[in-house]
């Protein structure tokens, strides 16, 4: 039988193992993303590794339920809040996911293992654990707007022929 670490166990093996190898970037993309801007893989990650920030990701949208925020969120009494308008191309948040997020070598040797640990109690998610940690740690988390993706996820088809999502 073949066991599947669960999500968690499974980015601190990759993190480690990329570590140990010396890498000096570890770069997280998700499989349901697809980048509009540039359309280029290699372009998107040359442009967030020329930010030169230990943490940047690419802007996307969340999957939910409801409404169509981006995965970008600051902190605010009581919980987190999507981010819905900024200035400029290069805007911090306190969360991101990780779906597409270049960080440098160094986040992983000042934050405290296990890196990817998610208390459903203390945060909204793995991503959202992961970042506020990065943050204890004195790290800002930014988004770099010129790098886009599309989220994408499975269509159902329905009998009279028309087209909705699945649920999230």
């Amino acid at each position: 039988m073949c066991r599947v670490p669960s999500l968690p166990l499974a980015r601190n093996i990759l993190a480690k193992h990329a570590l140990d190898a010396g890498a000096t970037h570890l770069f997280w993309l998700d499989s349901d993303l697809v980048f509009e801007k540039p359309e280029d893989p290699n372009e998107a990650l040359r442009l967030l590794y020329l930010c030169d920030a230990p943490i940047v990701a690419g802007l996307y949208r969340a999957k939910q339920k409801v409404g169509f925020n981006y995965a970008a969120w600051v902190k605010v009494e009581g919980g987190y809040a999507p981010i819905r308008e900024w200035s400029g191309n290069y805007i911090r948040v306190d969360v991101t996911g990780l779906g597409c997020c270049l960080m440098k070598r160094e986040v992983f040797e000042k934050v405290p293992k296990p890196w990817f640990k998610w208390v459903v109690e203390e945060a909204p998610s793995e991503d959202f654990a992961f970042f506020e940690k990065c943050r204890e740690a004195g790290y800002e988390v930014r988004i770099f707007t010129e790098v886009r993706l599309s989220h994408i996820g499975a269509l159902k088809v329905l009998s009279d022929g028309s087209v909705s999502t699945l649920d999230v």
